[in-house]
C-alpha cells in the first residue's frame, strides 16, 4: 500500500513540476510579448521611413525657407522703402534659394 502511495505521490509531484515550467514558459513568452509591444512605438518613432515624414520634412524645409526669405523683404522695405529693391531682392531671393537649400538643407548625402 505504501509503495502504491508512493508512486501516487511521485506522479502528483511529477504533474506539478512539469506545469509549473510550462507556466513559466507561458510566463517569459508573455513577457517578451509584452516588452516588444512596449518598445514598437520606440522603433517607429526612431526610423520613420514613411513617405508622409518624408512629405513633412520637405514642408518644414520649405516654411522655413518662405519664412527667411519672408524676413529679408520686410527688412528691405523698411530699411529703403523702395519696391524696386523688394523687387530685386525676390529676384535675387529666387536664383539664390534653391541653392542655398541645396547647399545647407540637404541632409540625404549624411
Amino acid at each position: 500500500m505504501s509503495k502504491d502511495r508512493a508512486r501516487r505521490r511521485a506522479e502528483r509531484e511529477s504533474t506539478a513540476a512539469l506545469r509549473l515550467s510550462e507556466q513559466g514558459a507561458d510566463r517569459d513568452k508573455r513577457a517578451k510579448r509584452r516588452q516588444r509591444r512596449r518598445l514598437l512605438p520606440t522603433r517607429t518613432r526612431r526610423r520613420p521611413r514613411s513617405t508622409s515624414a518624408l512629405s513633412i520634412r520637405k514642408r518644414e524645409r520649405r516654411a522655413a525657407i518662405a519664412s527667411t526669405l519672408l524676413v529679408v523683404v520686410v527688412i528691405t522695405y523698411s530699411m529703403t522703402r523702395s519696391l524696386t529693391m523688394v523687387i530685386g531682392v525676390l529676384l535675387i531671393a529666387s536664383i539664390a534659394t534653391p541653392a542655398l537649400a541645396a547647399a545647407f538643407l540637404d541632409r540625404s548625402k549624411k
